[in-house]
């Protein structure tokens, strides 16, 4: 489940899944998967589960067999670290879907080598813009008047309250009025709390959906 919204005269579907569906472009986003986190960090001897990059590929595959995406942006730091065989598994999931367009913006973790991108049904671009939409990894500083920014790279996250006093840290979709933050995808990129403006509107994911706070 997740919660539809008009943005720029567009439907923007916010996904449980942590990914952004826009209808009309017929374009799913997503931003900081970091795969290959836990196998980099375990070469270091730090015991991060495996598990977790088991569910962000099944998260990825189950998004993109029931959307059916034409076109894919990954807004950076899809990869956390140096080569490693997580990238091969990456490779056999594209494989697997031939029919869509997958762009990876760059992010700061994208480090790989050209030879790794070789061959690979993947475009590297450095930002994006369409329909007045501007796609970047890192949020933009300074957006042009009547263009909205779509970026990553925060990994936001917002803390609410329950009734019985405790508080829960969601990810979330941070929306401002020339400015759009993605959560991020990967189950090992931690939170950043945010502090959101008056006239902002965030979207906390939880287990069963995406509500506004």
């Amino acid at each position: 489940m997740g919660m539809i919204i008009e943005v720029k005269k567009l439907h923007f579907h916010l996904l449980k899944g942590k990914a952004l569906f826009i209808k009309e472009l017929n374009l799913l986003v997503i931003a900081d998967l970091h795969l290959g986190k836990a196998t980099h960090f375990r070469k270091s001897g730090i015991p991060l589960p495996l598990k977790s990059a088991d569910a962000d590929y099944q998260m990825l595959t189950h998004l993109l067999e029931t959307i059916q995406p034409g076109r894919v942006f990954f807004l950076g730091d899809l990869f956390h670290s140096e080569h490693n065989h997580e990238w091969e598994r990456f490779i056999s999931l594209l494989d697997y879907f031939p029919d869509i367009d997958f762009c990876l913006i760059k992010g700061n973790h994208d480090i790989l080598k050209p030879v790794h991108y070789k061959n690979l049904c993947l475009r590297i671009e450095e930002e994006a813009e369409e329909t007045g939409i501007i796609f970047s990894h890192h949020p933009m500083e300074n957006i042009p008047a009547r263009k909205l920014n779509i970026a990553g790279h925060i990994h936001p996250g917002i803390e609410l309250s329950g009734r019985a006093r405790e508080y829960f840290r969601l990810p979330c979709f941070w929306l401002s009025k020339n400015q759009m933050i993605l959560p991020a995808f990967g189950k090992l990129t931690g939170l950043q709390m945010i502090q959101p403006a008056g006239n902002d509107r965030i979207f906390a994911i939880t287990n069963k959906s995406v509500v506004e706070v």
